[in-house]
């Protein structure tokens, strides 16, 4: 597979800013809709901005509505040729189903530099698994690129679809970084939480993301932004072009964010001595100076070091102590370059050209911190020193300073494009489009530890060839760059390619209203290239090819039983949705899942809504096969040792006997409209979830489950330990990071597996009023909260279902946010708070319980408005600036009595705290 090459890259570039330079004609910079598109009209009579995947441009939002996500209820009934996420249907919102959408106002209005954390911003959102900062639960392991991906609810980290302008997006092989759309570049987001594998296919089993990309720019817009905290800063700086008329529409959007790494080193709550917040003690004797052992008796070796003429220093029963992860960062350093494109021409009356596309390169760089290990030092060591009157075998607990800070650097880069036709025939439509991407995906670790030899350094009586473990750094620096010489890059090429064909319109009409159909078929061809280098620089990069054909076809109809013509009292409205959709697939089988919606209207404002359907999940390439099969040897907190650290090694791999995943989904819910303005929206869902994949190689925790993986062979100690680790050495598996102890006492087996099964339910709230005053301007109010009544997963299909919510790394019971926007005299002023409830950290051992306190931030921004906003003028208006303090008093996380693991956490829980701090940003933004 080919990577798109530079002069690509910069003709893409260069076309942004000719657009933006050359179109000196357009009028002042704004989302405004095409004449001929119809307005969306909801019940109390505001305008909602509804994006339609028909290449159409959308109806502006009127003014009256306020920055922050907005929720689109059943009485929110959209144009004629408006889709909405969650239904096939032209001209309806989902029934059953309410969509929570974040507007182009509510992007602008974030404090989040790229789309990622835009989403993550929304309660039902949870940062598990698949995150930059965080991978040490379920699918972490596999995030090489720390990348992000969004995890509705927390049910699973590829169990939530993120699709683009309603169409699938090339992956990497494992799940779609929404970040690959500029922000600039977003008219809106539809976030469905509700199981869609009738409408949309495999991974939509908590819910669907849909990725609006702009189409009613009419103007040129351009933003830049810095923000920064303390040990940490952020930019961002954008342009987007477009232009609309009778003849369609042209959008093109390009942006670049930087945002720095945050070491661990200048946070103090990230720190392995957590006795100053009443927690354990965590430290390590891996240190520099180490910690010499013989006879099972330990003497700390004194700073300066030790040699023959001074071990009389040595003290028995000593031991030095110091942080186990110097050096390491909580989130990397990470570059972003991001553009992404639309076009819509009317070539006749009833015939449309439509397309769009992006190209997406997301580099990152991250230390890993200084790799401690336990050593042994025969007697031939050229600085060989032994404590006086001693005998036998000697070891050094020691960390590696004298080498480089451990790196992984990489790229994940992406581009792909979409283009069809749309025909208009009466009341019906007919759509095709083809669709093509792909996806490279690099990680490079080019300093990893080179056993034997670092075994035949410690064996070296040359002191020019040998390695010294005593703490005076006399170890040759030929020696070390022979000792860190071990490479490891994985790359992932992925390239996808999809049609789709699709009919939409009215069968005949009820008195309710015209019963509507939407079908269709689809055919994707995946193809993965995973990569593996291993071993010395010169060793060779193989690759393994694999493929995946799928052909689907769906049907979807809405039946209007009650509407405006016919309704009568206590039935307004009553409508019915009925979808199926069959796969098949190539490599695991075929499947097929309905899904049934009912919306009922007693009276105007009120709407009560249910559904139920089936969703599944097919395993992903890197779940069957894996990338590589090797031996970790990490870092274990064990509870059965008082929680100390125990070094384990870890097999990784894949599963070729896999199947897809499965689940039950149902929801119900009202949306009411009490008064003018207000909307409120209630949810009850509920998930059954079964046969779910899950690997266990990036899970440092799990020795506090150690019980419920009973008789699966996952974890193993003592000599079964021993056994199993020689075997995989006698049949080739070969040790990819860490130094192997010489008696290893824990194994845990790392590889993908059908074991896990969850139930998940809880209530949504959704809540907004805008009303104006006499003299004090605007005032919008806006909630959003999930709280889980239910989170009960077994680790095996046998095991008994076990209460996990509201523990650590597990999905919590409550998250909210709430928000109060004022507009006034050309100033829009919003105060956010942001509140996730306190929960038990259930790792401490005798089935000890640490109450982790709650976390609540609060942001305060405010935008000034410069000039007139409907000036053309390059200088006279259309400015705005704006001052944002996000984290406003500082808070810092809650304190977590955890181990620090390399996969973040530890002092503080990555999962559900932001460690930045207060940052201070300032964003300009340009409309002409």
């Amino acid at each position: 597979m080919h990577r798109i090459t530079s002069r690509r890259r910069l003709a893409l570039v260069s076309g942004v800013a000719l657009a933006a330079l050359g179109w000196s004609n357009l009028a002042a910079a704004q989302d405004t809709p095409s004449p001929a598109t119809d307005s969306v009209t909801p019940a109390d009579g505001q305008s909602a901005s509804q994006q339609g995947r028909t290449g159409a441009p959308a109806p502006v939002q009127s003014d009256a509505a306020a920055a922050g996500p907005v929720t689109i209820g059943a009485e929110d009934v959209p144009a004629a040729d408006i889709v909405v996420t969650g239904s096939r249907i032209r001209g309806a919102a989902p029934v059953g189903s309410s969509v929570i959408a974040i507007d182009r106002r509510a992007i602008e209005a974030s404090g989040a530099v790229t789309t990622d954390r835009l989403i993550k911003e929304i309660p039902q959102v949870f940062d598990l698994g698949t995150s930059e900062n965080s991978r040490g639960q379920s699918g972490g392991n596999s995030n090489i690129t720390f990348g992000n991906a969004i995890n509705i609810r927390g049910i699973g980290p590829y169990a939530t679809l993120t699709i683009l302008d309603g169409h699938r997006v090339v992956n990497n092989s494992r799940s779609v970084d929404p970040s690959i759309i500029p922000s600039l570049g977003l008219e809106r987001v539809e976030v469905v939480a509700d199981g869609a594998s009738a409408v949309y296919g495999s991974d939509a089993i908590a819910g669907v993301v849909n990725l609006i990309p702009r189409r009613t720019l009419n103007g040129v817009e351009t933003i830049a932004r810095m923000g920064a905290a303390r040990n940490f800063h952020e930019s961002q700086f954008g342009i987007a072009a477009g232009k609309t008329g009778d003849w369609g529409q042209v959008m093109v959007a390009y942006e670049h964010v930087f945002r720095s790494n945050l070491s661990g080193d200048n946070r103090d709550f990230f720190t392995s001595d957590q006795r100053r917040y009443g927690g354990r003690d965590f430290r390590v004797s891996q240190c520099n100076p180490g910690t010499l052992t013989v006879g099972g008796r330990n003497y700390a070796i004194p700073q300066g070091g030790v040699t023959p003429a001074s071990a009389g220093q040595l003290v028995a029963g000593t031991a030095n102590l110091c942080e186990g992860f110097t050096g390491q960062d909580l989130f990397p350093e990470t570059r972003y370059d991001s553009a992404n494109a639309t076009f819509t021409v009317h070539l006749t009356d009833w015939l449309d050209a439509f397309g769009d596309g992006y190209y997406s390169k997301r580099q990152f760089k991250r230390f890993g911190g200084y790799t401690g290990a336990t050593v042994s030092v025969p007697g031939t060591n050229a600085f060989f020193t032994r404590p006086p009157g001693t005998t036998g075998a000697e070891t050094v607990q020691i960390r590696l300073d004298d080498l480089p800070n451990n790196l992984s650097f990489g790229s994940t880069e992406s581009w792909q494009t979409a283009g069809g036709l749309r025909a208009k025939f009466g009341g019906w439509e007919v759509q095709g489009q083809v669709i093509y991407g792909r996806n490279d995906d690099v990680s490079n670790t080019p300093n990893g530890i080179n056993t034997p030899a670092l075994n035949a350094a410690l064996a070296s009586s040359n002191p020019a060839t040998a390695f010294d473990p005593y703490g005076l750094g006399r170890t040759s620096a030929a020696v070390l760059a022979a000792i860190n010489d071990q490479v490891f890059n994985a790359p992932t090429r992925n390239r996808f390619t999809g049609v789709e064909a699709t009919v939409n319109g009215t069968l005949f009409d009820l008195p309710g209203g015209g019963v509507k159909l939407a079908a269709g078929y689809e055919r994707q061809e995946l193809e993965v290239a995973l990569g593996i280098q291993r071993g010395a620089p010169t060793s060779p990069l193989t690759f393994r090819d694999y493929d995946r054909q799928v052909d689907s076809g769906y049907a979807e109809l809405y039946v209007p039983i009650f509407g405006s013509a016919n309704a009568l009292p206590g039935l307004r409205r009553l409508e019915l949705t009925a979808a199926v959709r069959y796969d098949k697939y190539s490599d695991v089988g075929s499947t097929t899942n309905p899904k049934f919606g009912a919306n009922w209207s007693p009276l105007r404002g009120l709407v009560i809504r249910g559904s139920y359907g089936t969703s599944f999940r097919a395993p992903l390439f890197s779940q069957i096969y894996g990338n590589s099969s090797n031996i970790f040897v990490q870092p274990y907190a064990d509870p059965a040792l008082g929680g100390a650290i125990v070094q384990g090694a870890a097999l990784s791999g894949g599963n070729t006997a896999l199947r897809p995943e499965e689940a039950t989904t149902w929801s119900a819910g009202l949306d009411w409209d009490p008064l003018p303005g207000g909307r409120i929206s209630l949810t009850y869902f509920d998930v059954n979830y079964t046969g779910q994949v899950d690997s266990y190689l990036g899970d440092l925790a799990i020795l506090s489950r150690e019980a419920q993986f009973a008789g699966t062979g996952v974890i193993l100690r003592g000599a079964a330990a021993a056994a199993r680790v020689q075997e995989l050495l006698a049949q080739g598996i070969t040790i990819a990071r860490g130094v192997l102890p010489a008696n290893p006492t824990l194994f845990i087996d790392g590889r993908t597996q059908n074991l896990g099964r969850s139930k998940t339910s809880g209530i949504d709230a959704v809540a907004s009023y805008t009303f104006d005053t006499n003299g004090a301007g605007r005032f919008t109010l806006n909630a959003n909260a999930t709280y889980l009544t239910r989170y009960r997963s077994a680790i095996t299909p046998a095991g008994d279902l076990i209460d996990r919510r509201n523990t650590v790394f597990n999905p919590l019971k409550f998250k909210g946010r709430g928000s109060l926007y004022w507009a006034y005299d050309g100033a829009n002023t919003r105060l956010t708070v942001n509140h996730v409830g306190g929960y038990d950290n259930n790792t401490l051992p005798n089935n000890g319980v640490q109450k982790v306190a709650s976390y609540t931030t609060v942001d305060l921004g405010v935008t000034f408005d410069v000039g007139d906003p409907a000036s053309r003028s390059l200088f006279a208006g259309g400015f705005s600036v704006s001052f944002d303090a996000l984290n406003l008093f500082d808070r810092k996380p809650p304190f977590l009595d955890f181990a620090p693991t390399i996969n973040g956490s530890g002092g503080y829980d990555a999962t559900a705290a932001n460690p930045v701090g207060r940052e201070i940003a300032v964003t300009l933004r340009k409309r002409f």
